[in-house]
């Protein structure tokens, strides 16, 4: 792609904002990815009410894989969950898996065969499961126990609010004994889907708006400056925006066929309470080097 049409000025204050800004955020979210059963209309999945006690614990993000793939997987008939096994794990820093379902035991399986996904998986087995010789209890549950015997959690589905504050508890303490490095600009680059969920509104904020070309160019010229391959830039982009639309940072007109994005009220307000509780020296002198920056870009 040639950046050429990307004004010089320009390129300095997307660096500003990635370099000086972004990767100052404390991102305070554990991000989770949760595997399991579907409900159905007469049977609630685990998977369900866990998540729902769980999005009540300060710190927690819990994320539907399928949910934030879900035009990808229907766009792209070759492709499955399972088949984006590394992509997953490089956007979550746990996948917690409830085998609930004959679907979550073939996830099961594929997460603890792929060195790349097994470190960050805990699975929830049914307390009954616990004692059966079955290829589930003497394969995937013995990798994972020997791992750590903390990432396999047992429930009984009369006590699953008890499931709910031992998971919490089990990523919680993930932060705090390092394993999960909150704050880092490695912990969420902005190749993720989570560094995306950060940067486009921190953009947004500066720029006021963007059209979806001019918005999707900005962003991979950070890619390529930063040396990150752009081949899984639509899908990262586009789950981005899925999570921004549904915590209501972002909206979208069209103009004369044209897509434009701006935050919302509460998106502004969301990313002013970063911007001013964030450790910056000289904090309004580089903000307003920014914004000055962009004024001339758009008159020069």
């Amino acid at each position: 792609m040639n950046y050429s049409n990307i004004s010089t000025l320009v390129k300095q204050m997307l660096l500003k904002i990635h370099d000086d800004i972004y990767k100052k955020i404390n991102q305070n979210y554990i991000d989770v990815f949760l595997c399991g059963g579907v409900s159905r209309s007469r049977n609630i999945s685990v998977r369900d009410i866990v998540r729902k006690e769980l999005e009540k614990k300060k710190g927690i993000r819990i994320l539907y894989p399928e949910e934030l793939f879900m035009e990808i997987l229907n766009k792209d008939k070759e492709s499955d969950l399972l088949s984006l096994e590394k992509f997953l794990a490089d956007n979550c820093d746990i996948i917690c898996i409830i085998c609930e379902s004959a679907g979550s035991l073939v996830e099961l399986g594929a997460f603890t065969n792929n060195d790349a996904t097994v470190g960050k998986v805990i699975a929830v087995i049914e307390e009954k499961r616990k004692k059966d010789k079955s290829f589930i209890m003497l394969g995937p549950i013995k990798v994972i126990e020997r791992i750590n015997n903390k990432n396999v959690f047992f429930y009984s589905k009369n006590k699953l609010e008890d499931l709910s504050n031992k998971l919490s508890s089990e990523i919680k303490s993930r932060r705090f004994r390092g394993v999960i490095k909150i704050g880092t600009e490695q912990n969420k680059p902005v190749n993720t889907i989570l560094g995306l969920y950060y940067i486009v509104p921190l953009m947004l904020y500066f720029f006021k708006s963007f059209e979806y070309i001019e918005l999707t160019n900005y962003l991979k010229y950070l890619f390529k400056i930063k040396g990150y391959d752009d081949s899984d830039f639509e899908w990262l982009f586009r789950s981005s925006l899925k999570l921004l639309y549904k915590d209501r940072y972002i909206y979208k007109t069209t103009v004369k066929e044209k897509t434009f994005y701006s935050l919302t009220q509460k998106g502004y307000n969301n990313i002013y309470n970063v911007l001013y509780s964030i450790d910056i020296k000289n904090r309004t002198l580089l903000y307003d080097s920014i914004r000055l920056g962009i004024i001339k870009s758009a008159y020069y």
